[in-house]
């Protein structure tokens, strides 16, 4: 059974590669695309952000030798605040922006590998013409998956703080603790299987919101097995890039932007796919769900013609 799990994962991840190559000019384009945007607004986040943070651990540090009733002191204490708020302000406007850039970016190459998957060409200009008309959909369905990791996170919390209570030792609440975290990370990989194939849907039909995790909760029946270890695997990617990001904190700016081009390089093979993944699906359940769904527009009530007290 492991060994079938391992040649579904590397079978699909061959797949992902053949189509990259298959029409490697369109997924190129979508990649440096996403790589220069997000490359700009990552240089722009950190140098205004750093900046902002020397100056006030500049103003932060005159606070202790001044006396707490003169002007100055009140005038110093208006400029933090000030600052926490521009600080704040920019931080969403980043926020906002890189979750636009990636839905764009998720948009995009999810049409192109759905295009090459079935065979078909189509240009840059037709691409993001029809990643815009689907951007509207994929927003909406990420609206809710964002709603609930909200709330798995809520509750992962919700558990785990009254459970450390319990425990007195040191060691063993950070042994439960990793432990709970660990386990915690394993079941919503799980749960993003369903998440993750109906961003795909959401692109691809004419359906979002919750309609799209209920088809996409049905297209992969049979194939949880083979959703979870991608989901492992490019989580386990995604989160060597991101401690690479941390110990290169103080480094130069290149190796950041180095491993920010890796990070989305594993996004997109990550949507690429579970965009195989999805195909795959349909040709499975996807003539048995047209047919249920059709049967629910088929019944109609039955009104004899003739009356049955006639003679």
């Amino acid at each position: 059974m492991g060994s079938f799990m391992l040649l579904e994962l590397v079978g699909t991840l061959w797949k992902a590669q053949k189509l990259f190559f298959r029409n490697v000019k369109l997924m190129f384009s979508i990649f440096l695309l996403i790589i220069s945007l997000s490359s700009i607004l990552f240089v722009s986040n950190m140098f205004s952000i750093k900046q902002l943070i020397t100056d006030f651990a500049h103003e932060t540090s005159l606070v202790p030798a001044m006396d707490a009733g003169t002007p100055e002191f009140a005038n110093l204490l208006n400029t933090l605040k000030d600052q926490l708020r521009l600080f704040s302000r920019l931080k969403w406007i980043f926020i906002f922006t890189f979750c636009f850039a990636w839905l764009f970016f998720a948009t995009a190459s999810i049409s192109a590998s759905a295009v090459t998957y079935c065979g078909k060409d189509l240009s840059i200009k037709e691409l993001l013409s029809r990643a815009v008309k689907s951007l509207k959909r994929l927003f909406l369905t990420w609206f809710y998956i964002t709603l609930l990791h909200l709330g798995y996170c809520l509750f992962f919390i919700a558990f785990l703080v009254p459970s450390l209570l319990i425990f007195d030792l040191t060691f063993t609440r950070v042994t439960f603790s990793i432990t709970i975290f660990l386990l915690a990370l394993v079941f919503q990989a799980y749960l993003a299987v369903v998440w993750n194939l109906a961003l795909v849907v959401s692109v691809l039909e004419e359906i979002c919101g919750i309609k799209e995790l209920g088809k996409a909760e049905q297209l992969i029946k049979g194939s949880k097995r083979r959703g979870f270890s991608l989901n492992i695997l490019f989580g386990a990617l995604s989160l060597s890039v991101f401690c690479g990001v941390l110990m290169s904190e103080n480094a130069a700016m290149i190796p950041l932007l180095l491993l920010n081009s890796m990070y989305c390089l594993i996004e997109m093979f990550k949507l690429m796919t579970y965009t195989i993944l999805y195909h795959e699906c349909k040709e499975t359940h996807g003539e048995e769900l047209e047919m249920q769904e059709g049967t629910k527009y088929t019944k109609v009530a039955f009104t004899p013609l003739i009356s049955a007290d006639a003679p």
